[in-house]
C-alpha cells in the first residue's frame, strides 16, 4: 500500500509541472501583451455631439397650437344652428289682417324659429334675409332691431336664443378611458370637451395629445366660424397638432377641433435604460421622468462590475433624434482610483456596455485556469484516506 503511494504522488507533480510549464509562460505574455485594454478614447467633437444627442420625442410646433387657439368669447352662430326670435307680434305680420290681430291686446307673442342656412343667413318677417354667420346673439338682436326700425315708431324688444345647435361628429382613441366616436354641439369643439365626454384620461396617463386635422378641412381669411381664430396668412389647416401633457393630464392648452377631426391620446410608455456585458445582473431598468441617473447609479442597478474581469472601460451607446446611433467609450478607473467619468448623466434609451477588452479577457482566462487546476489537485482520497 505504501508503494503504490509513493508511486502515485510522483505522477501528481508531474501532471502539475506539466501544467506549470504552459501556464508560466502564457502569464507572461498575458503580462507583455495582454494587460491592456486597446480602448481609443472619443476626440472633442465626438463628445460633443453625444452630448448634443437627444431622446426622440413628439415635436411640438408652438406656432400651430397659436393657430388654433380657442376662442373664449360669447358664443358665435354658425350654419346650421335653429334660432328662436321672441318678439312683437306685429314684427311678424306681413298681410293686414295680421297687423290688425297682433294690435288684438289678448293676443299672446309666440316665438319665430328659423334655421341659419349654408350661406349663413336667416329671413325674417317683412324685413327679408339677413346675414348672421359669426355674430354673436347680441348682435344680432341689434341687427334685427335696426332692421325693423323702418317699420315702427317705438324700438321694438327682440331677444335671440339658440334653439338647436348645430354638432358634429369627431373621433378619440388611445389612453382614454371611453375611446369612440362623439357628437359635439358646435359650443363644445373643443380638446378638452371631447375629453370630457370621453370621460377623461385613462389611469396610465398619457405623454402626448394628438389633433389630426381632417383632409377636406380648410380655413379662408375672414372666417369667424365659433371656437377658431384664423390667421390671414393661412390658406389651410395644419395636418397634426401635438400638444404635451403635463400636471394631473391635462393639456396645457385647450384648443379648437372640427368636425371629423382625430384626437389621438398618447399612452404613456415608462422609459428604460439597458446594461449589459461585464456586470453582475445585466438587464433593462426602468428610468422614470422625475429622476435623473449618471453612470454610477446605472451600474449599481446591475448589481456592479465583474470583479473577476475587473473592467475599467464602458461605452454608452445613445440614439439621436435623426435616429443615428452615438457611441462613446468612458474611462471608470485611473491609476487605481474612479474617475468622474462615473458621474455621467444617463438618459432613457441609454444602453451602457461593459464591454470585453484584451486585459478583462485575460483576467478571465487565469481565473478559470487557476480554478481548473485546484479542481485536479484535491481528490477524495486525499481528504478521507488517512493509512
Amino acid at each position: 500500500m505504501d508503494t503504490g503511494k509513493s508511486l502515485c504522488r510522483p505522477s501528481r507533480w508531474r501532471t502539475v509541472g506539466t501544467y506549470a510549464k504552459f501556464l508560466i509562460p502564457l502569464v507572461l505574455v498575458g503580462c507583455l501583451i495582454g494587460c491592456g485594454d486597446g480602448v481609443r478614447m472619443p476626440t472633442a467633437e465626438q463628445r460633443a455631439a453625444f452630448d448634443k444627442a437627444t431622446s426622440m420625442e413628439p415635436v411640438v410646433d408652438m406656432d400651430q397650437i397659436e393657430r388654433a387657439r380657442l376662442y373664449v368669447g360669447p358664443y358665435r352662430v354658425t350654419p346650421g344652428d335653429v334660432l328662436e326670435f321672441t318678439m312683437p307680434a306685429l314684427l311678424r305680420a306681413i298681410r293686414a289682417a295680421e297687423v290688425q290681430a297682433a294690435q288684438a291686446p289678448t293676443r299672446d307673442d309666440q316665438p319665430y324659429i328659423c334655421r341659419v342656412n349654408t350661406r349663413g343667413t336667416i329671413t325674417l318677417p317683412a324685413v327679408g334675409e339677413i346675414n348672421v354667420t359669426g355674430m354673436s346673439l347680441a348682435e344680432i338682436e341689434e341687427k334685427a332691431i335696426e332692421a325693423y326700425r323702418q317699420y315702427v315708431v317705438l324700438q321694438p324688444s327682440v331677444y335671440v336664443r339658440v334653439l338647436e345647435y348645430r354638432t358634429a361628429k369627431v373621433y378619440i382613441t388611445g389612453a382614454v378611458k371611453d375611446p369612440g366616436v362623439y357628437t359635439l354641439r358646435a359650443d363644445q369643439m373643443t380638446l378638452v370637451s371631447l375629453i370630457t365626454e370621453a370621460n377623461g384620461v385613462s389611469a396610465s396617463g398619457a405623454t402626448a395629445v394628438r389633433v389630426i386635422k381632417s383632409k377636406d378641412q380648410n380655413t379662408t381669411a375672414g372666417n369667424t366660424e365659433p371656437g377658431r381664430i384664423t390667421d390671414p396668412g393661412m390658406n389651410s389647416t395644419p395636418p397634426s397638432i401635438v400638444l404635451p401633457v403635463v400636471g394631473m393630464n391635462i393639456p396645457f392648452r385647450d384648443v379648437a377641433i372640427d368636425e371629423g377631426d382625430t384626437v389621438v391620446v398618447e399612452p404613456i410608455h415608462v422609459p428604460v435604460f439597458s446594461v449589459l456585458g461585464l456586470v453582475s445582473q445585466p438587464g433593462n431598468f426602468a428610468y422614470p421622468p422625475t429622476v435623473e441617473y449618471n453612470l454610477a447609479q446605472a451600474i449599481a442597478f446591475a448589481g456592479g462590475l465583474d470583479r473577476i474581469a475587473d473592467p475599467r472601460y464602458v461605452t454608452i451607446y445613445r440614439m439621436g433624434g435623426d435616429g443615428s446611433i452615438v457611441r462613446i467609450p468612458f474611462k471608470l478607473i485611473e491609476k487605481d482610483a474612479l474617475t468622474e467619468a462615473l458621474s455621467t448623466p444617463i438618459r432613457p434609451g441609454d444602453v451602457v456596455a461593459v464591454e470585453n477588452t484584451p486585459r478583462t479577457r485575460f483576467n478571465t482566462t487565469i481565473h478559470d485556469l487557476l480554478r481548473i487546476n485546484t479542481g485536479i489537485y484535491l481528490t477524495g482520497g486525499d481528504l478521507w484516506n488517512r493509512n
